[in-house]
């Protein structure tokens, strides 16, 4: 019934389109989008994972990364995957189902476009499943001037692997590099998650080998970013006593984090049905400081293992499942003075805009009407006007969340 009723939206609204799309004639240009350090030697990068949005904007969400970037005015925002909700594009004709997905990307990038800070993107299992495939997917992230997300070659298996090198605050010398892989969808003949596939480490190798001969014989120091976790975070994990806190049961043990490790493990991490051999690689490469994932809604964590910090990145928006323990948005500080080394924190939605909010109780209801409570979403919407925020704007906010 629901998933009826956003198709007969979706139809509605198509041919409203004129006055609903938002799409720029022309997006704003970043005025130079060579990513370098800032003259006080620092770089920052918010990733935000998972957003699931549909054509109907989440504007909880929205309001959270506002709120975020003008707190920690990033250098580069880096969406990893899952930008767009599963169902967006499959729709009843490829017309229609275009539209979904142009104004589902459009919600994101037309809002991230008048920060004027660039955005890189990678693509996840959801994003793949519209009827429009990921290379026009991409090339619609393209048409904003912000985007600094591409594909490295039609030669290689998905879309949008690529590297986004960092130069120096004065312009003269690559000193850092971001690996951005698409991780891919489904796997066809196992049934489960797909995984980082042979061509793709086979052009990391090359790529990272040029950037070492440009920098003397030395490896650039590097980071990944990708939608679906490595098979290498089960090897990371530790066994623990049955039912232990914040612990998971596989096959017939249960897995925790390493002691010393903060952090939220809430469901099993789900990786790709076999190792692609990318984690191993990279170790022996020796230039990844830190492989940086989404996916895995209510994880977050930073597993340092064989060199390389497994880091899992909780779910940044509020188009699906999450809890009020780990909803929130990565922020990633390096800096050029001593690149072996980065700092990394989560600000947690709840934490930070409900538990000590002026307005909690508004912000309360509108936390658990994000999370599907019925009885909130009718509270939310007869107690608006008594919080403070309009009617109609209460209104909308729940039907972007039932559709």
């Amino acid at each position: 019934m629901k998933k009826l009723l956003s198709i007969i939206l979706s139809v509605v609204l198509c041919f409203s389109a004129v006055s609903v799309m938002c799409v720029p004639a022309s997006a704003a240009d970043v005025a130079d989008k060579t990513l370098k350090f800032k003259g006080d030697g620092e770089f920052k990068i918010l990733q935000l994972a998972d957003l699931q949005d549909t054509a109907l904007a989440q504007s909880l969400t929205y309001e959270y990364i506002e709120a975020i970037i003008n707190e920690e005015d990033p250098d580069l925002i880096v969406l990893t995957g899952d930008n767009i909700a599963g169902g967006t594009g499959d729709a009843l004709t490829e017309s229609v189902a275009r539209w979904q997905v142009k104004k589902g990307i459009d919600n994101t990038m037309s809002f991230l476009d008048a920060f004027n800070i660039p955005v890189a993107v990678v693509f996840g299992n959801h994003d793949g499943e519209a009827l429009i495939g990921k290379e026009e997917q991409m090339a619609m992230y393209q048409t904003y001037g912000c985007c600094v997300g591409y594909d490295e070659g039609d030669s290689l298996y998905g879309c949008g692997t690529y590297n986004l090198p960092i130069y120096s605050s004065d312009g003269e010398k690559i000193v850092y590099n971001l690996w951005m892989f698409d991780s891919n969808m489904y796997d066809d003949v196992k049934g489960g998650y797909d995984y980082v596939h042979e061509d793709q480490i086979e052009w990391y190798v090359n790529k990272s080998n040029e950037l070492k001969a440009q920098n003397g014989g030395e490896v650039v120091p590097s980071m990944v970013f990708q939608h679906i976790i490595v098979n290498e975070v089960y090897d990371a994990l530790v066994e623990v006593p049955a039912n232990t806190p914040n612990s998971i049961k596989s096959g017939d043990k249960w897995l925790g984090l390493p002691e010393g490790v903060d952090g939220i493990l809430g469901e099993g991490p789900c990786p790709g049905t076999q190792d692609s051999l990318q984690f191993e690689t990279m170790v022996a490469q020796g230039d990844v400081k830190a492989m940086f994932f989404g996916h895995d809604h209510v994880n977050s964590f930073v597993i340092p293992y064989q060199g390389i910090d497994i880091v899992n990145s909780p779910t940044s928006g509020f188009g699906s499942y999450g809890n009020k323990e780990s909803r929130g948005i990565r922020v990633i500080t390096i800096n050029e003075k001593d690149t072996s080394k980065y700092e990394t924190k989560v600000i947690n939605y709840y934490e930070k805009f409900v538990a000590n909010s002026d307005q909690k109780n508004a912000q309360e209801c509108r936390y658990l009407m994000s999370e599907g409570d019925v009885w909130n979403a009718i509270r939310y919407l007869f107690l608006s006007s008594e919080l403070g925020i309009p009617f109609y704007k209460a209104f909308y906010e729940i039907l972007c969340l039932i559709f």
